[in-house]
């Protein structure tokens, strides 16, 4: 499956942003047969989302964005709408758990053997979200602050910061 995310990142231009996000995502996934992160390969400069004829140009910058651009609000728009999407369909999700039944089966909870199975899911996925890991259904990741959520570099362009770039990934999970 693929997804798109936009990973935002300091930089001096457009080509270091986009050498400084395929750099940290390669240093993320690992090497060999054993990945490190929730993606087994990626394409940076955003792979089938690109506007480019060959979408799986792992060089193509034309669709990475500065702060000024007002192409970085849409893809932060775009990302949040997705990301509002999950959260409601996990919302709605755990909202049909029936917690006294998971609670019942910690009953049987004996050497490390729990019984509960998918119904957990939505919950786990809720807590993920609030926590900020950073998996597939992100849709925005600031490698700066190690961070799904968009505050910390918010903050930082109302301080003055003008060196922030959105950088559009395919990332393959």
């Amino acid at each position: 499956m693929h997804v798109i995310q936009y990973i935002a990142v300091k930089a001096d231009d457009v080509s270091h942003a986009h050498r400084s996000v395929k750099s940290y995502l390669e240093e993320q996934l690992g090497s060999g047969d054993t990945y490190n992160t929730w993606y087994d390969w990626f394409v940076t400069g955003g792979g089938r989302w690109a506007t480019t004829e060959d979408q799986y140009d792992d060089n193509w910058t034309g669709d990475v964005r500065h702060q000024t651009d007002p192409e970085f609000e849409e893809y932060l728009d775009t990302a949040h709408k997705y990301r509002q999407q999950e959260l409601s369909t996990y919302e709605e999700e755990a909202r049909k758990i029936n917690l006294t039944e998971i609670l019942d089966s910690l009953q049987d909870f004996e050497f490390d053997h729990f019984k509960a199975g998918m119904e957990l899911y939505p919950i786990k996925k809720l807590y993920d979200m609030c926590m900020g890991v950073w998996d597939y259904q992100s849709y925005f990741f600031d490698i700066e602050n190690d961070s799904t959520n968009r505050k910390y570099m918010r903050e930082a362009i109302d301080k003055g910061d003008n060196d922030w770039y959105l950088v559009p990934v395919d990332f393959h999970f």
